[in-house]
């Protein structure tokens, strides 16, 4: 249906079209001989306007500017014009309105009335039209360039929810947050769609400015894309706004010069230059999208000019800019910005009504895509199913590239089997193989050399954070015009054009941070130090050190440097050995962990946690894929007699569940202030009953367990062979549970000590507990020492 509405739309422009601009090629070019004559008198005026305006481009505005005749001048000028057809022609005549002020000789024919959009009715509707050509399909990451999709038949919904962390919280850019997403929505209790972005909402009353947040690829982009399809359609806002823009920053980054906001409007929509005036006189039913701003490379916090306030009125697209998000631009209009959460700092001087966090698909879109993705509903279902049953893998989808490229990866394969990756990288791995495998290049030496360009690119943008590059950057980096011509690389790097400039960017952000890491291997003059800070590089520079993948790389691209593989793999070792045996913090160890997670090397696992003694995370928040990322790591290598495992202040509400096949391992669990509660205990019940648990110590302070989850907690314990130490100080449990505790001390064999919170038991209680000891001699209750004294 969508589909049809679409061609619609693209079939009534056309014949619009055909109709309106019969009339001024021919108007231009009855009056040629005179436009030369009067405009040759000051060719500045309308030859400045057609450059601002974009009629044409730089280089050309430069050489006709270099002419010395001014008739000759003008005569370039209009030949340019009349070789670009009626739609520029059109703009043509509206642009002489403007300046006839400079040229009263006009022939009133030309200035008088073209048949153009001067009704703002007509004027939205050509503007729908254009938007919905201009947003109705998607094109593919890989994708040639005439191949496209609708929208309607690849957009899955997104999960989008209000954001209630403050602005000073950094966010992982990467992985870790599928499992936020459960947490997220039990927290806003339902999902926030497009349709209710505007309603007033608390403190805010009719909300002008929102923020869109969300992590790297994970379709802030394709949402606007969507929201900007909806609108056209009359499906979204039609009572809100007679008129929604785009501005892309990595558009305004290009723009030189001082531009006013009329100037930016206009720019991708040329054809409502008779109608700006009129429709900025209604600000009120105005939406400006300004998407990824993450992406602008000019930094508005730091801004102390003045702010701009008259549409018309030239400014430094970072004064433009600022100006309009601090509201001295158009403040009865209504924004929308969308970054990634990197940019947040930037953001405290913008006064927003609300900010909403994407967080991709939730799992049961995750499905849906995989359906949209394969024409075969059988095959979509299989591939859907293998996908589940890596947990770290499917957890990860919740980013709509990640998902692209494991469908991608999976259809390529043409069948599922046991051997599928297991790691983003033997993902990414698997993905550039297929990247390269259909292209031709002159020998393993040219695909080689041509990687090596591109990933020295890579990591340039990554250690200096940008994701933008210009023609010189390229060439700096030794990519020639043929190179980009290739196949593959125009799937890796993807040119876009921007009036008359082209900027290039990798397909994706991730995409980007892996070949940098490959740089590391196959390019001179890389150190290790450069990529400590690196995170997600990091990883896959780690998991670029695995034999099988080393050796499906290889088999394309030639050797990776042995030198390199040995001074990583040296790196990791000694650090592992260090952390494991100082107090280095969580954070670094739980990068230690995904280095390790990554590589995917048993052996390599075993050796390197052989000699640990204490492996600590204290107060580090773990989400689901980072307590995978432990459970596998723990699984592969033997944890060493009696070690120490430290969970203390942490939040293990999302991940308690999955450690616990690796926690019967360890020999002293903390987890003191981690407030797992009643629910979360229950995910040690089976912990504490396996015959082969090892813990002899198990730390449960101020971990919020009750009475009421008592009775369960007892029940594992007293079929535990080897607890000798149990802390359950700074819970609420009270004298209801002296039945449970008397069950832990007299079934648990092994069991010396048991310690507990004084106060919140009777005198009475306390008795009883104590005189356990008379039961059982070698057990005793330890009261805190702050709260209980006699």
């Amino acid at each position: 249906m969508l589909q049809v509405e679409i061609e619609r739309a693209f079939n009534v422009q056309e014949t619009r079209g055909m109709g309106d601009q019969k009339e001024p090629v021919a108007l231009l070019r009855k009056w040629k001989v005179t436009l030369i004559e009067v405009l040759s008198m000051d060719p500045s005026p309308v030859l400045q306007l057609s450059d601002s305006r974009g009629l044409i481009s730089r280089l050309q505005y430069n050489k006709i500017k270099a002419i010395q005749d001014p008739a000759e001048k003008i005569e370039s000028l209009l030949d340019l014009i009349i070789d670009k057809g009626n739609g520029m022609a059109q703009v043509f005549l509206e642009l002489l309105k403007i300046v006839q002020k400079d040229y009263p000789r006009l022939p009133s024919e030309l200035i008088g009335g073209s048949d153009v959009l001067c009704d703002l009715q007509t004027a939205k509707k050509k503007h729908k039209h254009c938007v919905i050509r201009d947003n109705g399909k998607i094109v593919e990451y890989n994708s040639l360039p005439w191949e496209s999709i609708l929208i309607s038949e690849r957009y899955t919904p997104l999960l989008m929810v209000e954001y209630q962390k403050p602005f000073e919280d950094t966010i992982q850019e990467l992985m870790g947050r599928g499992s936020y997403q459960a947490k997220a929505m039990v927290r806003n209790k339902s999902k926030v769609s497009l349709e209710h972005l505007f309603q007033t909402k608390g403190d805010f009353q009719n909300p002008k400015l929102l923020i869109l947040l969300g992590v790297a690829g994970v379709g802030k982009t394709t949402l606007v894309q969507k929201l900007m399809m909806d609108w056209a359609l009359g499906k979204l806002y039609q009572d809100n706004f007679d008129f929604v823009f785009c501005l892309k920053c990595r558009e305004l980054n290009l723009l030189t010069g001082k531009q006013s906001l009329v100037d930016v409007l206009l720019l991708n929509h040329n054809y409502l230059l008779p109608s700006i005036g009129q429709i900025l006189k209604h600000p009120e039913k105005i939406l400006i999208v300004i998407d990824g701003f993450d992406e602008f490379r000019f930094p508005i916090c730091q801004l102390q000019h003045q702010l701009c306030t008259k549409t018309d009125e030239p400014r430094n697209i970072d004064n433009l800019l600022a100006s309009l998000l601090r509201r001295g631009l158009l403040p009865e209009a209504c924004l929308i910005l969308t970054t990634r959460p990197s940019a947040l700092e930037q953001m405290k001087v913008i006064k927003a009504d609300g900010c909403f966090e994407i967080l991709g698909f939730p799992e049961e879109h995750r499905e849906e895509y995989f359906q949209h993705f394969f024409a075969d509903e059988a095959v979509a279902a299989q591939a859907f199913q293998h996908i589940k049953e890596n947990e770290v893998v499917y957890t990860m989808c919740y980013i709509p590239i990640f998902c692209w490229i494991v469908c991608t990866v999976l259809k390529e394969q043409g069948k599922f089997v046991n051997n599928y990756p297991q790691t983003a990288t033997e993902i990414f791995v698997h993905f550039i193989i297929i990247s390269v495998k259909y292209h031709n290049f002159s020998g393993q030496a040219g695909l080689r050399a041509c990687l090596q360009k591109l990933s020295k690119l890579a990591f340039c943008g990554v250690q200096e954070n940008r994701i933008i590059f210009y023609p010189e950057e390229l060439k700096a980096a030794g990519l020639e015009l043929q190179d980009m011509t290739s196949l593959f690389c125009t799937e890796i790097l993807v040119k876009e054009v921007v009036g008359t400039f082209s900027v290039y960017s990798f397909i994706h952000l991730t995409v980007q941070e892996f070949l940098a890491a490959l740089s590391f291997f196959i390019c001179d003059n890389c150190t290790l130090e450069s990529f400590y800070d690196l995170d997600i590089t990091l990883r896959f520079l780690f998991g670029l050190t695995n034999p099988s993948s080393q050796n499906q790389l290889a088999h394309h691209i030639g050797p990776f440097s042995p030198a390199a593989t040995a001074q990583a793999n040296h790196w990791l070792q000694v650090n592992i050995e260090l952390y494991t045996t100082s107090a280095w913090s969580g954070e670094f160890f739980m990068k230690l962990l995904y280095a390790l997670f990554e590589k995917n090397d048993a052996r390599v696992t075993k050796e390197a946690l052989a000699t640990a003694t204490s492996i600590g995370l204290p107060s580090t928040p773990l989400s689901k894929v980072d307590c995978l990322v432990i459970r596998n790591v723990f699984q592969q290598g033997n944890v060493p007699c009696n070690m120490e495992f430290n969970l203390e202040g942490g939040d293990l509400s999302d991940g308690l569940h999955v450690l616990a096949p690796v926690l019967h391992k360890f020999g002293r669990l903390f987890f003191h202030e981690n407030p797992i509660g009643d629910k979360g205990v229950v995910h040690l019940y089976p912990v504490l009953q396996r015959t082969d648990c090892q813990i002899s110590f198990l730390d449960l302070m101020e971990t919020g367990i009750t009475d009421e989850g008592m009775p369960g907690l007892s029940a594992a314990i007293a079929q535990n062979n080897s607890i000798k130490e149990l802390d359950l100080w700074g819970n609420g449990i009270t004298d209801k549970s002296i039945q449970h505790i008397h069950h832990i001390a007299l079934n648990c064999p092994a069991l010396e000590t048991i310690t507990l919170h004084g106060e919140k038991f009777s005198k009475t209680g306390r008795q009883r507990l104590d005189n356990l000891t008379s039961v059982k001699p070698s057990f005793k209750v330890q009261w805190s020492m702050n709260d209980y004294c006699w």
